[in-house]
């Protein structure tokens, strides 16, 4: 079969060269790709089957490890309130033609996946970014009650969800104290109030910076005490240590001292913490403060990719594996301190 060559400025034939496909958007997918040659002037040709079969290889891959959201995902979210495409798009603040992409099998980022994920997974946010679109005016108001009468009269409140979110997360983050989490009790009230101080202090806090300000925190108390602050355990992830099973995404959801923003941006949608501006430094001593405040002084000016860039010279993610927890071991030289 032979197809139109650019360079050669003629149809040609073409033979295929298998290419190793190691790494897909910062993801590691090991896989091979097939690309069409000129067998006249050996430059890469474009065919359109070929490349499909590429992406629709890599993109498998890539979306189960990364944990990406299907079609289907959000064709079901669709269903499930009855509304459209362009409704579904309103509430979401995305491009207009973005939600039609992604049902086609478009890949989505990894921040705008995580982001429709949670109001995929959870009614109440869901409900809430309805509500947050109509006041803006992005949805009318027959879209509103749509959405919004798929609340139950007899649903728990708004604070006894807060309460379960609490829960689960203790359940999954609790531990006996050890060399992994600092020798420290998990304190979650602790670490609600030291997110919404970071976020008073630090621009532009997103999720992906927040697990390096908290890992950074109680590490450098490690090293000049001997214990945590939080209790948290972190693991060895691409962008740096964060919370343990990605735990960050639920303590996010948590409302009473801070809350949720998402933005939308070239790359995708970010999302921010932004603090209500009520938190209480009381059960933290003088000396946690003191840790707390160094941490943010080394960290506020810069942006996720320099603290990610930072944390990736430590000890304790160059050592460890991906998806290792990383021990407080490492906190005996921080290279953040230099």
């Amino acid at each position: 079969m032979k197809v139109y060559c650019p360079y050669c400025k003629r149809e040609v034939d073409y033979k295929i060269e298998k290419r190793d496909v190691k790494e897909f958007r910062k993801i590691e997918v090991d896989t091979f790709e097939n690309a069409a040659i000129c067998k006249e002037c050996n430059n890469d040709l474009y065919i359109s089957e070929i490349e499909n079969e590429n992406n629709e290889r890599i993109y498998q891959i890539y979306r189960s490890k990364a944990n990406i959201i299907k079609p289907e995902d959000i064709i079901n979210l669709r269903k499930k309130y009855n509304i459209s495409q362009r409704e579904l798009t309103s509430i979401l603040g995305f491009g207009k033609m973005t939600i039609n992409r992604y049902e086609r099998g478009g890949m989505p980022t990894k921040s705008q996946s995580d982001y429709v994920r949670v109001l995929i997974d959870n009614d109440v946010e869901f409900i809430k970014k309805t509500k947050e679109a109509f006041d803006k005016n992005s949805i009318n108001k027959k879209t509103y009650e749509k959405i919004v009468a798929k609340e139950k009269p007899d649903k728990v409140s708004k604070r006894d969800i807060q309460e379960l979110f609490r829960k689960h997360i203790q359940e999954t983050l609790n531990r006996k104290p050890d060399i992994y989490n600092g020798y420290k009790q998990l304190d979650l009230e602790k670490v609600e109030n030291i997110i919404s101080y970071i976020a008073t202090k630090v621009k532009n806090l997103t999720i992906t910076s927040l697990n390096k300000y908290l890992w950074y925190m109680d590490m450098l108390s490690f090293n000049q005490r001997g214990i945590g602050i939080t209790g948290l355990t972190y693991q060895h992830e691409k962008f740096g240590p964060t919370i343990i099973n990605q735990a960050y995404n639920e303590i996010s959801l948590l409302e009473d001292k801070f809350k949720r923003e998402n933005y939308e941006t070239e790359n995708g949608t970010i999302t921010k913490i932004v603090s209500n501006k009520n938190y209480d430094l009381s059960k933290l001593n003088e000396n946690e403060i003191k840790i707390i405040d160094i941490i943010i002084k080394l960290l506020k000016d810069k942006n996720v990719t320099d603290i990610s860039e930072i944390s990736h010279k430590e000890d304790g993610w160059k050592k460890t594996k991906r998806y290792e927890k990383i021990s407080f071991e490492y906190a005996t030289k921080l290279n953040i301190l230099k």
